[in-house]
């Protein structure tokens, strides 16, 4: 600034004393205010263009106040472009986070319209981004649910549950979050597995409940009809009932212990190695000598020496299961086989019969407590309902898993299969 008013002063004077000497010293000294001006203000209207076309234009240069105003400006740009970057970095910071998040994330427009989403959206949803930006989200899910969350969601208690546009097996709760004033956001999580498990609870208390109502109806029907001066003769015919019901408790409360126990892993695994060979050779004895053992021939199928790193106890209260259920649930003289194999991939113990067969719609519920598929021959059998879901935990507990094939009239194959580590060389005793 004070540049320019010495520039103004030197200017004005260097006119004044020329124009002294011609005569004219008004003259020239308007004159020369009237150029430096037209030249300033020549100036200013570069420094006008070069705000509105920065990229196109050139910056003024000039001494004084107009190099200062491009200094500010400039300045300015810089602290601009750095904030931008900045916010950029972050953004697409936030933007990676939540593309990693396995719950869909959609950001709602003011009028209901995909602003962004991530990649869960299009897993769970159905939404692509940037395929679906602008498009209204009832337009892209169709459900009279998600209509009314999104016009009255404090009405819906914030959140629905509906099954998935891409898969109705896939169960997804879905709300409706606002932020930052009038900005909304739609998460959906899958609760798929969530549900499952509280129908699992539920008919678990159900069915605890119900197995234990039977045999306690029975000792409470015999009890509150005896009295002292009842005869021995009913006394001995209630007697093995009341033991019988009395032995199905026992077992009953014994493998719930056992199945918590494994669940909780309170129980350590003790790592040995197992002569797999041999052990099944004492589960096909013990079988043998069961109750209900019909004269099925059981055969043995060893087909490999190797031996396995596993919890004595468990695997052989797993396999013990398998087999004993084989010789429960098949007819009098059905076959029976127990193998053993390894090969490059791992190794698994079957048990396979060629009893009835299971239907399919069955298979994915064996495991669960208490599921039987014929509630009247599995009551029968003695069983508690509760051996597969311990097989299925001790695997587990093994690294390894249970597969079940069959179908009506074919019978049942029920194989443990193990990772190829869990395998070691025969140890000769």
């Amino acid at each position: 600034m004070q540049w320019d008013n010495w520039r103004l002063l030197a200017l004005i004077s260097l006119a004044g004393f020329l124009g002294l000497i011609m005569g004219q010293m008004m003259t020239f000294m308007f004159i020369a205010a009237l150029g430096y001006a037209i030249w300033l203000q020549g100036k200013w209207y570069q420094l006008w263009r070069w705000l509105q076309h920065p990229k196109k234009a050139t910056c003024p240069s000039a001494e004084g106040v107009v190099d200062d105003v491009c200094r500010h400006i400039e300045k300015m740009r810089q602290q601009n472009n750095n904030r931008k970057k900045k916010v950029t970095s972050y953004l697409k910071r936030f933007q990676s986070a939540t593309a990693a998040l396995p719950d869909a994330i959609v950001i709602i427009g003011k009028h209901g319209q995909v602003d962004w989403a991530n990649f869960s959206a299009m897993q769970l949803l159905g939404i692509r981004w940037p395929r679906d930006s602008g498009v209204r989200v009832i337009n892209l899910i169709r459900d009279p649910q998600l209509l009314k969350l999104m016009e009255n969601p404090v009405a819906e208690g914030g959140g629905i549950t509906l099954n998935s546009p891409l898969n109705a097996s896939r169960q997804l709760e879905i709300k409706l979050v606002s932020y930052m004033g009038n900005g909304r956001l739609l998460i959906a999580r899958d609760v798929t597995q969530t549900v499952k498990l509280q129908r699992m609870r539920r008919d678990f208390v159900a069915n605890v409940s119900h197995e234990l109502r039977t045999p306690l109806t029975v000792l409470k029907g015999y009890l509150e009809s005896f009295q002292p001066d009842t005869p021995a003769e009913q006394w001995h015919q209630a007697l093995p009932v009341m033991q019988q019901q009395t032995q199905r408790m026992h077992l009953m409360i014994k493998d719930l212990l056992a199945l918590s126990s494994l669940e909780t892993g309170e129980k350590p695994l003790m790592h040995t190695p197992t002569n797999v060979g041999q052990l099944l050779k004492v589960i096909v004895d013990d079988a043998l000598h069961l109750e209900h053992y019909r004269q099925q021939p059981i055969s043995l199928d060893l087909q490999s020496e190797k031996w396995l790193m596993a919890d004595v106890d468990e695997l052989r209260s797993a396999i013990s299961n398998l087999v004993f259920n084989a010789v429960k649930y098949t007819p009098d003289n059905c076959p029976i086989t127990v193998s053993w194999h390894s090969d490059n991939f791992g190794a698994k113990i079957c048990v396979t019969d060629q009893g009835e067969g299971i239907e399919a719609k069955h298979l994915d519920r064996l495991t669960e407590r208490f599921y039987r598929v014929d509630k009247g021959r599995a009551s029968s059998a003695g069983g508690t309902g509760l051996g597969l879901a311990i097989v299925k935990h001790v695997l587990q507990r093994h690294e390894g898993e249970l597969i079940i094939d069959s179908a009506p009239g074919e019978g049942a194959k029920f194989c443990c299969h193990f990772p190829l580590k869990k395998l070691v060389d025969k140890i000769d005793v």
